[in-house]
């Protein structure tokens, strides 16, 4: 029995054996059905793909033949594509203005097609793109519309105006050159009044202006420039500078205040009240600062004593006069070597003048009653009806507030100073500069370069010290204007109103304003002055103008 069972055992494990034989020819022979099928699926792939790319290298061929003959329409002998007329440039103060005419007759366009017009200044490696002017069939035109992009645009600008070409109007335009035996049609009204304005740089000078064309179908882009004009930048305007007149005696005088407090009624100084010693050591380091100084001769020295207008007018007259007397005694006693001849003596006994301007500077309750009793009464009047007006409260404020600071006396040195040459100056303007003539200044400028801070230092310094002169004014606004600063140009011009000397400067300054027709005229009286600087801008603007 048991000699059965592992006979029927043996039997059954060589049956399974067959079975697992059988099934893996099965499945060798499904891999080998599935393998064929891929690689024939492949293979059809491979062609298809094949068959893509010749379709794609066709339809590119294609295009580029089409884009040839637009191409060769456009640049046909005779006529061009896209012209440009009427060209005009100027320049407005700091900006340069373009205007001109751009005709597209020659452009015709199916739907799908584009055309744009990029003008742009090109000189070396310098380049500034302006606004295109696209042009576009009715389909391409509704793409941009709903977002499209543009397939060339060289600027990354948007379009200055886009012209949208209909198929009615290319029909007709084809149908009119058939009749005229034309490759495209005649004049129309494809134009576009072209404008661009921005800041003029160095390098625009003499830059060509060109419109890029780029003609576009899908993926066929064709481009080719055209010449514009140069750019007109003309020679920057020539400023005028005034040579001032030769200063044959450099008189001068400078004016210092001291405070010495006297005690009422009393003419003598005490040097041990308030700040007295130290006020008149003012004075005195004041008159020695001149009076030892090799390049002055002190010529004169006038004190003005002014007392606060408090008690009659005839004590102060006095009292004001025996105080300005003990100064000037002082002052001679410390420096014998100034002859006293050459001293002079003043007073004003109550200075109701400082005290009219103090109380109109105010807002004090009674201000318009103290000014009108200051107008229409006589000095020792005064007093009494300015007590009166509010049982005294005023006259006593002004009497604590204001009448001290009334008290003083004005301390002036006239002199006259020594020629200099240029290089004495350029010392002496570090120390001195009052010392200096405006046409000593003068020289002393031209000896520095024009670009250097120097020559502008001396030509500020010069106005700091003749502040209401023509000639520094004018020499300033020259200044001004080389740095085109008109604001500040205008600021010095407009302090000389019709002085024949600035006529080349103010209109220098109209033209860079854009103003011609007043720049013409200043121009003109200039020349009618001599001015050289003024006939060449005259011309120059000329120039300009035409242009």
């Amino acid at each position: 029995m048991k000699r059965i069972t592992l006979l029927l055992a043996a039997v059954a494990l060589l049956v399974g054996s067959a079975a697992t034989a059988q099934d893996l020819r099965r499945e060798e022979r499904t891999m080998k059905r599935y393998g064929q099928q891929a690689e024939n699926e492949m293979r059809r792939e491979m062609r298809g793909v094949r068959a893509e790319e010749r379709r794609a290298e066709n339809e590119m061929r294609r295009e580029m033949r089409r884009a040839e003959r637009q191409m060769q329409h456009m640049h046909a002998p005779a006529r061009q594509a896209v012209k440009v007329v009427s060209y005009r440039s100027t320049m407005v103060g700091d900006l340069t203005d373009l205007d001109f005419m751009i005709n597209f007759d020659g452009v015709m366009l199916d739907p799908n097609e584009e055309f744009v017009i990029t003008p742009y200044l090109v000189k070396g490696e310098n380049m500034l793109w302006l606004e295109p002017v696209v042009i576009v069939g009715e389909r391409r035109y509704k793409e941009l519309e709903r977002g499209g992009e543009l397939n060339a645009n060289p600027s990354g600008l948007m379009p200055y105006e886009t012209v949208v070409q209909s198929r009615r109007y290319v029909r007709e335009m084809r149908r009119e050159a058939r009749k005229n035996g034309m490759q495209w049609a005649p004049d129309s009204p494809n134009t576009v009044m072209y404008s661009a304005s921005f800041p003029y740089e160095a390098w625009m000078d003499g830059a060509e202006i060109k419109l890029d064309h780029v003609y576009s179908r899908r993926s066929v882009i064709a481009e080719y420039p055209t010449l514009v004009g140069t750019l007109y930048n003309p020679m920057p305007p020539q400023v005028m500078f005034l040579v001032p007149e030769v200063e044959v005696v450099k008189a001068r005088s400078e004016t210092m205040t001291a405070r010495i407090v006297f005690q009422v009624s009393k003419t003598t100084i005490d040097m041990n009240i308030f700040d007295n010693a130290a006020e008149l050591e003012n004075i005195y380091r004041f008159t020695g600062r001149l009076a030892g100084d090799d390049k002055v001769k002190v010529t004169g020295i006038r004190m003005t004593g002014y007392a606060s207008p408090e008690g009659s007018y005839d004590f102060n007259a006095k009292l004001s006069l025996g105080r300005v007397n003990t100064i000037r005694d002082l002052v001679q006693k410390r420096f014998p070597g100034i002859a006293k001849s050459l001293y002079t003596v003043g007073n004003v006994p109550e200075d109701w003048d400082s005290v009219r301007h103090w109380v109109a500077a105010s807002d004090i309750r009674y201000r318009d009653e103290v000014l009108a009793i200051i107008d229409n009464y006589a000095p020792d009047a005064r007093d009494a009806k300015i007590r009166a007006l509010d049982k005294g409260a005023t006259y006593n404020m002004l009497l604590h507030d204001v009448y001290p600071g009334l008290r003083r006396t004005d301390y002036t040195i006239d002199y006259t100073v020594l020629p200099f040459t240029v290089e004495e100056g350029k010392k002496v303007i570090r120390t001195n500069p009052q010392y200096l003539s405006l046409n000593e200044l003068y020289q002393i400028a031209l000896s520095y370069p024009q670009d250097s801070p120097e020559y502008e230092e001396v030509f500020m310094i010069a106005l700091r010290y003749y502040p209401d002169d023509p000639v520094a004014n004018n020499n300033m606004a020259a200044i001004a204007l080389r740095k085109n600063d008109l604001k500040e140009a205008h600021k010095y011009l407009d302090r000389l109103g019709d002085f024949a000397g600035a006529h080349n400067n103010i209109g220098v300054l109209k033209a860079l304003e854009g103003d011609y027709r007043a720049a013409e005229a200043h121009f003109r009286k200039a020349i009618e002055h001599g001015s050289k600087e003024a006939k060449f801008n005259l011309e120059n603007l000329t120039s300009l103008r035409r242009h």
